[in-house]
C-alpha cells in the first residue's frame, strides 16, 4: 500500500541558512552525524547519486530528483536502506518565517505492507524529527 510519513516543526534558524545545508546534497554527516556518520556525493543537483552510511552501519543509496532553490525543495529518492519498504521519496520542504524562524517539512512516500506499516512511519517520523533538530542545531551554530 502507498503511505507517507511527514514531519512538521520550527526551527530557530535562518531559512537561508537551512536551505543552503540541505540544497548541498552532501555533508549530511556534517550536520546529522547522530545517525549518519559518511556520506558521499557524485554529481550535483538532479541525477547526482549520494551514499551514506548510518550510525549502526546500514548503507543508504539515494537519488537527487529535485533541488529547487526557488521553491526550497529537496527531493531524493532512497534506493537502498534497512526498513521494509519500496519506492521511497523523501521531500524537504523550507520556509522562511522571518525573525530566524523556519519552518521545516520533511516527509516521504513510500510503499509498504501493512504489516510494517507502523514501524516503517515511527522509524522515518523518529528520524525526520531528528534530522529537523539536527538541522536547527547546525544552522544556529552557523548564525
Amino acid at each position: 500500500m502507498k503511505k507517507q510519513t511527514s514531519v512538521v516543526a520550527i526551527a530557530s534558524a535562518p531559512a537561508d541558512k537551512i536551505w543552503a545545508t540541505i540544497a548541498a546534497g552532501g555533508g549530511v554527516h556534517q550536520w546529522f552525524g547522530t545517525v549518519i556518520t559518511a556520506c558521499e556525493l557524485k554529481g550535483a543537483g538532479a541525477g547526482a547519486e549520494r551514499f551514506c552510511t548510518m550510525a549502526n552501519g546500514a548503507e543508504l543509496r539515494e537519488r537527487i530528483i529535485e533541488a529547487d532553490h526557488d521553491a526550497r525543495r529537496f527531493c531524493y529518492a532512497i534506493d537502498q536502506h534497512p526498513l521494509p519498504a519500496t519506492d521511497v521519496v523523501a521531500t524537504i520542504e523550507v520556509a522562511d518565517l522571518g525573525d530566524d524562524k523556519t519552518e521545516i517539512r520533511w516527509g516521504a512516500d513510500y510503499t509498504v505492507e501493512e504489516a510494517y506499516l507502523d514501524i516503517v512511519d515511527q522509524t522515518l517520523g523518529s528520524l525526520y524529527a531528528q534530522g529537523i533538530q539536527a538541522l536547527e542545531d547546525h544552522c544556529r551554530v552557523l548564525a
